[in-house]
């Protein structure tokens, strides 16, 4: 069986042996499998997704997608985060500032300035 996981690791600038010790898995097995004489068993399977973000398919050359649920969980929650943070404030401002920085922000992004 094929996998990418040579080639993720590598992107990583990882040993075998490193990698091996984040993930609880000998040198030994992931050379096994990077040179496709084993495969990884489905707990490995998840936890290099995990490490690597990408998704299990992508490991498994069954997709070019690499992005997991995981990893885009956890982009939109950063988003999430950064949103609420800029509306809080947003909101702190009186109706005047508020005006400002729309009138700011809409010439950064070169759009008229309805408010």
């Amino acid at each position: 069986m094929k996998t990418r996981i040579r080639e993720l690791r590598l992107e990583k600038n990882l040993t075998q042996k490193v990698l091996g010790e984040c993930l609880g898995a000998t040198q030994t097995m992931l050379s096994k499998i990077e040179n496709g004489t084993s495969i990884p068993d489905a707990l490995l399977l998840v936890n290099l997704s995990r490490f690597f973000k990408v998704s299990t398919d992508y490991i498994l050359y069954l997709s070019e997608e690499r992005t997991n649920a995981d990893s885009l969980l956890a982009n939109n929650m950063h988003n999430l985060k950064k949103y609420q943070r800029l509306i809080s404030l947003y909101q702190k401002m009186n109706h005047k500032q508020q005006g400002d920085c729309f009138a700011f922000l809409s010439s950064m992004l070169d759009i008229s300035n309805e408010f």
